[in-house]
C-alpha cells in the first residue's frame, strides 16, 4: 500500500490523500469534514461531474458527434432550431429546449430565458441594464439578456 499527502496554501487548507492497494476492487472518493457545508457539497458535485462525464449527441455537417457536456458553454434556439455552442464550434441538437433542460444537471446549467440555457461556470458576470434586464456576460465573450421584470408576468 502506498500513501501520499499534499496540501494547498490559500484561504482554507485541504489535505488530499491517495491510497493504493491491490485489495481495493473499485476506485472511490470519500470526502471527510466536520459538517456538511456548501463548499463540501460543491466539491462533491465537481468530483461527480469530472468522474461521471456526460455526453450529448450533436450534429455538424450531417455527422453525429458525441460531445462531452463539460465542453458546452450554452444552448440556444434560433430559426426554430436548437444549437449547442462550445468555445470552438456550434452544433445542431435534435431536441427541444424544455426537454433538454430536464436532462441537464441542475447544478451545472441555468436557463436564463425562454430560448437559452448557459453553463454556470461560463458566466463571467451579470450587468443590470437601464431597461430593467440583466446582461449575462459569458467567458466566451457572448452576451445574453435575462428580463428582470415583466408587465405580463414573472421574469422569464
Amino acid at each position: 500500500m502506498s500513501l501520499s499527502k499534499s496540501s494547498f496554501k490559500g484561504k482554507s487548507t485541504m489535505q488530499v490523500q491517495l491510497a493504493i492497494s491491490a485489495t481495493i476492487r473499485q476506485v472511490f472518493v470519500t470526502i471527510h469534514g466536520p459538517q456538511l457545508t456548501s463548499a463540501i457539497k460543491k466539491l462533491q458535485q465537481n468530483i461527480e461531474a469530472l468522474t461521471n462525464q456526460q455526453f450529448i449527441n450533436t450534429f455538424q455537417d450531417c455527422l453525429l458527434i458525441k460531445l462531452p457536456l463539460q465542453s458546452v458553454s450554452r444552448f440556444y434556439t434560433a430559426n426554430k432550431r436548437l444549437y449547442c455552442e462550445t468555445t470552438t464550434s456550434t452544433y445542431l441538437i435534435h431536441s427541444h429546449l424544455h426537454t433538454l433542460m430536464d436532462q441537464l444537471p441542475p447544478h451545472q446549467f441555468l436557463r436564463i430565458s425562454s430560448s437559452e440555457i448557459v453553463r454556470i461556470v461560463c458566466v463571467k458576470n451579470f450587468t443590470l441594464t437601464k431597461w430593467g434586464s440583466f446582461q449575462v456576460n459569458l467567458t466566451t465573450g457572448h452576451r445574453s439578456y435575462r428580463l428582470l421584470m415583466s408587465k405580463s408576468g414573472p421574469p422569464i
